[in-house]
């Protein structure tokens, strides 16, 4: 993390940084996270498509951080992206606003580092990725309460609080949960082995397919994450930022597995373990990703109605903009579904 804030400024005309913090119950996190905007700002005479990621989720997969840090290095221009001349760089990249959260689980990520390289879980034990309130803690026959705690109830954690109101005050376009552990390019939902209808399947089915022929030599699978990782996840936040957020594009990424690698060595099963192999995953998801930045924009058709402009206040103070909204009310964990209406 201190790489990116020295990069952030270096770089004040393209990239800010906040860091956003909460806690209940004796537990407390923050998140930083880093907005990429270049040129004039979104406004509705030069609207800009929308883009959340958040890499780290799970303190394991460290590798999905490192990557975060190499496409802020591509976005600041201080790392090349091959292939990709400036100038059709800078096309596609006045065309959007980013917000990178390069580690959303800075606690459990702490744990990993002192020695425990098998926890994907927060500081007190709750997998972030089943913490959501879309079909929230439903449990399968082989639920693992290390691998899956789901919390005590929707949003109990405060690192997926502040990614709720991160998500509800940005209103991105593109949603990218990125993972380790195999390779794949996953679309809702995670808790049913359905996909999306219509449209919205077309759009997002064909940027997918398009990633994996370009970066993925087409080994990457493609699919609803229920359907295709083999098991249902309940509760995790691609489904809510589809089904809830009504993010038109949803996606959940795994970048890299080691299927050799035995149980016990859960480094190398999350994380390459050689520079060449290091270097070949930062620099093909990297491109991956400049590729939707690119193609983003087609998929979606022309901004409007949802792609409607985001006030600057809501690039700059995530807590000012939502200060007594969605954290404040008593009954939050009841409902299933979130009312995103002020």
């Amino acid at each position: 993390m201190y790489e990116i804030k020295d990069m952030v400024h270096r770089h004040p005309d393209r990239l800010s940084m906040e860091t956003v913090k909460a806690g209940n119950k004796g537990y407390s996190a923050e998140i930083a996270v880093v907005t990429y905007c270049k040129g004039k700002k979104d406004s509705a005479e030069n609207p800009k498509l929308r883009i959340l990621l958040s890499f780290g989720q799970h303190g394991r997969e460290l590798i999905t951080s490192e990557l975060a840090l190499r496409i802020l290095s591509i976005l600041s221009e201080e790392k090349l992206l091959p292939g990709m001349d400036e100038a059709s760089l800078n096309s596609i990249l006045d065309k959007v606003v980013i917000k990178v959260v390069p580690m959303e689980n800075i606690n459990g990520r702490k744990l990993v580092e002192g020695g425990d390289l098998c926890e994907r879980r927060n500081g007190r034990g709750v997998d972030l990725n089943r913490n959501w309130s879309v079909d929230w803690g439903k449990k399968e026959k082989d639920y693992d309460p290390y691998e899956e705690n789901p919390g005590i109830a929707p949003f109990s954690e405060p690192e997926s609080q502040i990614m709720r109101k991160l998500a509800v005050s940005f209103e991105p376009h593109i949603w990218v949960n990125v993972h380790s552990g195999m390779e794949a390019l996953f679309m809702p939902y995670d808790h049913k082995n359905t996909t999306p209808d219509g449209l919205p399947l077309q759009q997002m089915k064909s940027l997918l397919e398009e990633v994996n022929q370009l970066h993925c030599q087409k080994r990457c699978m493609i699919g609803s994450g229920g359907g295709s990782v083999g098991y249902f996840a309940h509760g995790t936040a691609t489904d809510f930022m589809y089904d809830v957020v009504r993010v038109p594009m949803a996606f959940t990424f795994e970048i890299y597995g080691d299927v050799t690698a035995p149980s016990s060595d859960c480094f190398k099963m999350f994380n390459p373990t050689d520079l060449d192999s290091y270097n070949s995953v930062l620099d093909d998801w990297s491109a991956a990703f400049f590729t939707i930045f690119k193609l983003g924009p087609h998929q979606l058709g022309e901004i409007q109605s949802k792609a409607s402009v985001v006030k600057l206040d809501k690039l700059v103070s995530i807590d000012e903009y939502l200060d007594g909204y969605l954290m404040e009310r008593r009954n939050r964990y009841g409902k299933k579904m979130e009312n995103l209406k002020n």
